[in-house]
């Protein structure tokens, strides 16, 4: 009886000890997602003496900016960009 006891404890003990593959290693890596860095600038509005604070991505940013010379170039209607002549 004792025994019985003595080997079962033993195989227990030998199988959480056992260098193998475990739930842990069949588990692919984490992958952590990185947040893009936020850039903050203040505002001023027009008409007011309050700053506006605005938090965007280095991408929205550059997206604002390309959209607002579009808008601008589109008012003075140079959206084209000039042609070459030939010169003959």
């Amino acid at each position: 009886m004792t025994s019985t006891i003595i080997l079962s404890i033993l195989l227990a003990a030998y199988s959480t000890t056992e260098p193998g593959v475990s739930a842990a290693d069949d588990a692919p890596p984490a992958v952590q997602k990185v947040k893009p860095k936020r850039i903050c600038r203040t505002t001023g509005l027009t008409g007011s003496r309050i700053a506006k604070k605005q938090c965007k991505t280095q991408e929205q940013w550059d997206q604002a900016e390309s959209a607002s010379e579009l808008s601008v170039k589109g008012k003075a209607g140079t959206t084209m960009p000039p042609q070459m002549s030939t010169g003959i």
